[in-house]
């Protein structure tokens, strides 16, 4: 992204200037070639180069001409308003030239005797600091001076420093210097390279307006350092501000800077600006929404909508490279904090394994390698390449799918189209990697990672008595019991009692169970002859005393339905 944003379908004289292309080049191209989109390439709208390429050749081969000549006729006519365009740039440019070296010779003849000496001293090289500050300011109108404080220069830090920002007025009307916090901070780093700057090249027998008086005079007027350097800054402040995802680029910028400074110091001026990065006031609130940033600052994320999974573990590059450009899901189980935690780290790990692959002699189709090398560098745009998109969707849905496996009481996914596809794109070695790390990591999935689930699902959903049934049955054996007493005034406590009976063979979960149906409606055959498997046969008829009691469930009764598993001692 350039520093200026594009507003139409034509290449403006500014944009020109920020993506260093001749006019008149686009505007033969266009005239040329355009129904092929060749001029579109060429100014870096490839969106639109594809689309006219596609359409011409496609009604080339299929015999529909008449679209070919529309976007001829489109391209003739964005071929000639770059031409004009080109035209207007060079004029403006000889124009610029011619005024500013008449304006350097009326200068000269009408200054003073003084002045001329200080000129005439200054070429002959016998420079001082005090006639090279005497350089730098203003003449002005001795009767117009009102009274001020005056500013030692160890308060003010520069005597200059108000002057770099007024140099900037005609630019306050970009859009995101209405942000105020966005504005105070690129402003304010913005004075603080240029202040930089300035030193630098004093130190260097020259100064910053000078060196932009000269860039304006070799150059033109639309080539203001003064505007380089505030798109630098503002680089640094939104790149802070947008976690380094969405923020203008200064490369554009950086590489003006070296053109006219040298490629010293630009980089000193960057290593400059990656230290006053560090100095950046934490985001309002006001930022915050302009960024679409969490309220700790990250960037928000369909994967992590409130930042709290990048909180608790740190991605690296090439994970977020990767999950930025990755398809939206949006099934429920992705509200699951849990689950979208175990998802994501599935997928990664696939990706891992992709990534590990790379070292290993295998053998791929077309470029698909490349691509996925493109995607871990941050280089994909997966919003204009649909086919290789495909496998970033294909994958993290073969990830969810089988997180849904291990979850409960949750739909399985229909993965048919999404393993046809991983298989055409993969090499089949790699494939049978894939298959085998994520059968490694359900099966590494512990007790603890499944009771996070379950407790995340039930949060979301606390009506699912399907759900309390696993959570029953995935505790310890000390601590199943209390579960399921905790749950003897649950509404559905019944069906709870019923599924549990149909999953365990645990003897106090069984009888606590059946007591509790059989206390509420009569028992079915089948549990009838559990319970009396469980029960000796002498204590039927005490079993069914102590439910017409219907006694609530707790741990003295389970003691007592323990003891019942004993036959009665009979008294002599």
């Amino acid at each position: 992204m350039k520093c200026n944003r594009r507003t139409s379908y034509f290449i403006s004289t500014m944009e020109f200037k920020e993506i260093d292309k001749k006019p008149f080049i686009a505007g033969v191209l266009s005239i040329v070639l355009g129904m092929f989109g060749v001029h579109r390439f060429y100014l870096k709208r490839k969106l639109t180069g594809i689309i006219f390429f596609m359409i011409s050749i496609g009604s080339l081969e299929f015999g529909a001409g008449n679209l070919a000549v529309i976007l001829m006729f489109i391209s003739i006519i964005e071929g000639m308003v770059y031409i004009f365009s080109g035209l207007v740039l060079l004029k403006e440019k000889i124009t610029n030239i011619k005024t500013k070296k008449d304006i350097s010779i009326e200068e000269l003849e009408s200054v003073s005797y003084g002045e001329k000496d200080r000129i005439k001293i200054k070429d002959e090289k016998v420079k001082t600091s005090e006639k090279e500050d005497a350089d730098e300011l203003e003449i002005i109108e001795i009767s117009k001076i009102e009274p001020s404080k005056i500013i030692k220069e160890n308060e003010s830090g520069n005597i200059f420093k108000g002057n770099w920002i007024k140099k900037l007025n005609i630019y306050y009307d970009r859009s995101i210097m209405k942000v105020y916090q966005v504005k105070e901070e690129t402003l304010n780093l913005y004075e603080n390279l240029c202040n930089f700057i300035d030193k630098e090249l004093k130190s260097d027998s020259s100064s910053l307006n000078k060196e932009a008086r000269r860039i304006e005079i070799d150059n033109g007027y639309y080539n203001n350092i003064f505007y380089t350097i505030y798109c630098i800054s503002e680089g640094h402040v939104t790149k802070t501000y947008s976690g380094n995802y969405s923020y203008h680029n200064q490369e554009s910028s950086y590489r003006m800077l070296e053109e006219h400074l040298g490629n010293k110091l630009k980089d000193k001026v960057f290593n400059k600006a990656k230290e006053l990065e560090e100095n950046i006031s934490f985001p309002n609130s006001e930022t915050l929404k302009y960024f679409n940033l969490t309220k700790t600052g990250l960037p928000i994320e369909w994967w992590d909508k409130d930042g709290s999974l990048r909180l608790e573990r740190e991605f690296n590059k090439d994970e977020l490279n990767i999950l930025r450009v990755t398809p939206l899901r949006s099934t429920k189980v992705w509200e699951l904090y849990k689950v979208k935690k175990e998802i994501i780290e599935l997928y990664l790990k696939i990706w891992k394994t992709i990534l590990n692959s790379f070292k290993k002699d295998l053998e791929w189709k077309d470029n698909n390698k490349d691509i996925l090398e493109k995607i871990r560098n941050g280089g994909y745009e997966y919003f204009s390449d649909y086919e290789n998109g495909n496998i970033l969707a294909s994958l993290i849905k073969v990830s969810e799918n089988e997180i849904r496996e291990v979850m409960p009481n949750t739909q399985i996914l229909n993965l048919s189209k999404e393993k046809n596809n991983i298989n055409k794109y993969l090499p089949s070695e790699l494939v049978e990697d894939i298959n085998n790390k994520t059968i490694e990591y359900k099966k590494n999935m512990t007790d603890e990672n499944l009771k996070e689930i379950l407790k995340d699902m039930l949060e979301n959903d606390s009506s699912d008595w399907r759900l309390k049934v696993e959570e029953v049955l995935i505790e310890d054996d000390h601590k199943r019991i209390d579960k399921l007493i905790d749950y003897r005034e649950d509404e559905n406590f019944i069906r709870m009692a019923k599924e549990i009976i149909e999953k365990t063979k645990d003897e106090k979960l069984l009888l606590l169970c059946l007591y509790g149906i059989g206390k509420e409606e009569n028992l079915n055959q089948k549990n009838i002859k559990l319970l009396e498997y469980i029960i000796h046969s002498s204590n039927i008829s005490v079993y069914k005393s102590i439910v017409q009691f219907k006694e609530v469930l707790s741990l003295e009764l389970l003691d007592r339905l323990l003891e019942l598993k004993k036959p009665i001692r009979k008294k002599i």
